[in-house]
């Protein structure tokens, strides 16, 4: 293309973007051309999507867990709000026909690593919390300002990441109007992640794919979550801020508030940022530079537990959609594995501590859910000396524990509930605030409030554990619930997974539910179902009964 020719297609840029809002083409592709070459913009929108989890995964879990617990939540909804784009790309992908391959060795970035394309020339490194991580975090999700002519140059290596998705939908636009709609999105409706399967109570949720607007509309809540809508710090509603403003709070340590703009930073209260609460790792470190030992091993372990979790992804995206949350649930699982390596120093580097790599690492696969790999305890550092008598003797009192805490859940005997737990027992089922017992709870005063939010919400029809797997002081339960809501008497069900912690005297100290709520919220919203009395708001809750 000549100077002349260029100019004029960068002069058609600016204008069509200026009144349409995206750069138009000029597509004379053939369809098999343009549908390659989608396909590729998507297989990398889906690898650039994925490639921000293991760092934000990793500055989430080497915080200390008694800081402040905004912290703690931002960087929590960043993870499961990328994992729902990472979704969305693989949505669009599938609806133009193109595979998912997340579970090749390809797929999985070697740290510190450049994103696709090398956009936006930026380099992830896995840092622990810290300024630098959160800094990466600003540059990775900042604000930009499009420029058309950057993308009517069609080298991606040369956009920011909210051009490149305007340009795949740009190009788009223009191969539907030359093709048609239906020669482009001609994949398997059957491999769509519908929205029921994966709900996380934030600001957007999956959207099925199956032409041009709902492309679109993928696309923006893509990069509205991440930058923000044009000239707003907000997402959706006053109540939700785009990735890099949520991550501007913690970095200028000062909250956002009602009319604060991109250019006026945080102006609201302050927000003390405890940086030294962190486990200090090598961001640059690999597998092999650890010395042989347990704790590389461990290491070994958890990549390869990640790489696993990738095949469950990759099966959920190619038609058992249904395989999808529950690999969601087991990513935040991997927390107390993580905790469990950087409780051990670094060989040889004073103050460092040892950190999982997400170094692609294949074993012998088991079904998720079949298997439970438990880590160590995350407050003592790996070792080689459990006997194990030891550790049977602590699984079978600690099976005893769950036995009688799933006898109060049956019986209402809140005081049976509470001797299973310590006086220092964290209950953790988060969630939505739509449903009053959702929340973190602390000692037997924060139980016995969850306990009388549970009963005044619902009545258990059933709540059973169908499995559960055990290892030292820590163990995994399957099972799920139904029942119907105590004013509308609608009903309901879901079921969960559970992570439990002990103490020596074999009660609980940790409890961590992971489940999708979006059935009970449905129920909880839904009209009453008909009654032949009043709501009986006065009666006493069957789960508090005694």
């Amino acid at each position: 293309m000549n100077m002349t020719a260029k100019a004029k297609t960068f002069q058609l840029a600016e204008t069509s973007f200026a009144q349409l809002g995206y750069v138009q083409f000029a597509d004379e592709k053939s369809l098999a051309q343009d549908l390659t070459e989608l396909r590729d913009l998507l297989l990398n929108a889906m690898q650039l999507e994925h490639a921000t989890i293991p760092p934000y995964l990793t500055m989430l879990y080497t915080l200390d867990d008694d800081v402040d617990w905004r912290i703690i939540e931002t960087l929590r909804s960043v993870v499961v709000e990328e994992m729902l784009h990472f979704t969305l790309t693989a949505n669009l992908l599938n609806a133009i026909g193109g595979t998912p391959a997340v579970d090749s060795p390809d797929f999985l970035p070697s740290y510190p690593a450049r994103l696709p394309y090398d956009i936006d020339d930026i380099e992830v490194n896995l840092y622990g919390f810290s300024k630098n991580g959160i800094f990466q975090g600003m540059v990775i999700e900042h604000p930009k300002d499009v420029r058309p002519r950057a993308i009517a140059n069609e080298v991606p290596s040369d956009m920011t990441i909210g051009e490149f998705y305007l340009y795949v939908e740009s190009r788009l636009r223009a191969a539907v109007e030359t093709h048609g709609e239906r020669a482009i999105f001609c994949g398997d409706p059957q491999r769509q992640i519908p929205p029921d399967v994966f709900y996380y109570g934030g600001g957007g949720n999956v959207l099925k794919v199956s032409d041009l607007k709902s492309a679109i509309a993928a696309m923006k809540l893509i990069t509205d979550q991440g930058e923000g809508t044009e000239n707003d710090i907000w997402v959706v509603d006053e109540d939700e801020l785009a990735h890099y403003f949520r991550f501007s709070q913690i970095y200028n340590e000062r909250l956002y508030q009602k009319g604060d703009t991109v250019a006026s930073g945080p102006t609201g209260e302050p927000f003390p940022v405890p940086w030294g609460k962190s486990v200090l790792i090598d961001s640059n470190a690999k597998v092999s530079d650890y010395p042989p030992g347990e704790v590389r091993d461990a290491i070994i372990r958890f990549n390869q537990r990640y790489c696993q979790l990738l095949g469950d992804l990759q099966a959920a995206f190619t038609g058992a959609p249904d395989k999808l949350m529950a690999a969601v649930v087991a990513m935040c699982a991997l927390r107390d594995d993580f905790r469990a390596i950087t409780a051990n120093p670094f060989p040889g580097k004073e103050l460092f501590h040892c950190a999982p790599t997400f170094e692609y690492s294949v074993a012998n696969r088991q079904p998720l859910g079949k298997q439970v790999l438990m880590a160590a305890p995350a407050t003592a550092a790996l070792t080689a000396t459990d006997s194990v008598d030891a550790s049977a003797s602590a699984s079978a009192s600690n099976e005893a524990t769950l036995d009688q805490l799933q006898q109060a859940y049956s019986t209402g005997n809140l005081q049976l509930a509470l001797s299973c737990m310590s006086d220092e027992v964290i209950w953790d089922i988060s969630g939505p605030s739509e449903c009053p017992y959702l929340g973190v709870f602390y000692g037997h005063e924060g139980f016995t409030r969850f306990w009388t939010l549970l009963g005044a919400t619902v009545n258990f029809g059933s709540a059973g554990v169908e499995k559960s797997f055990f290892s030292g002081d820590q163990a995994m339960s399957y099972g799920g619930e139904q029942g119907t809501t105590k004013c509308g008497r609608v009903p309901y069900r879901y079921d969960w997974a559970i992570r439990y912690q002990f103490n020596e005297q074999h009660q609980i100290t940790l409890m961590r539910q992971y489940f999708n709520p979006l059935n009970i919220l449905s129920a909880l919203k839904a009209a009453p179902y008909p009654v032949p009395a009043a709501c009986p708001h006065s009666a006493k809750p069957q789960s508090q009964q005694q």
